[in-house]
């Protein structure tokens, strides 16, 4: 029976991202006004890196998609156009929030995901 409750209070602080556990991923997507199909954004943000996907299949816009990462405002680029690419960035210490922008078709989205 001790071993049963050692095992769950492990699991509930590997659940719940105690420092020294692993915490769960947390995903994103963020697309451009034109929609998910044709210009998209995609990934993951999982152990201080963000893995993402950027993809454009507008055949009139390409897709501008910005990472920044604040507070210290370090911020990356990617433009596609009629293409994939897939990126892997690593977080600077201290990262709070990383906003994620997806612009095409004239208009931009964006989306603000807490790292903390």
């Amino acid at each position: 029976m001790k071993s049963v409750v050692l095992t769950v209070a492990a699991l509930g602080a590997l659940a719940l991202g105690f420092p020294g556990t692993a915490a769960a991923a947390t995903s994103f997507e963020v697309c451009s006004p034109l929609g998910c199909a044709a210009q998209s954004v995609r990934g993951t943000v999982d152990q201080g890196r963000v893995m993402a996907t950027v993809s454009d299949s507008s055949p009139g816009s390409a897709l501008t998609a910005d990472f920044t990462v604040y507070p210290q405002g370090v911020s990356t680029r990617v433009i596609v156009d009629d293409e994939v690419k897939q990126l892997v960035l690593t977080l600077p210490p201290g990262a709070a929030r990383l906003t994620v922008t997806a612009c095409g078709g004239g208009g931009c989205n964006s989306k603000s995901i807490p790292l903390s």
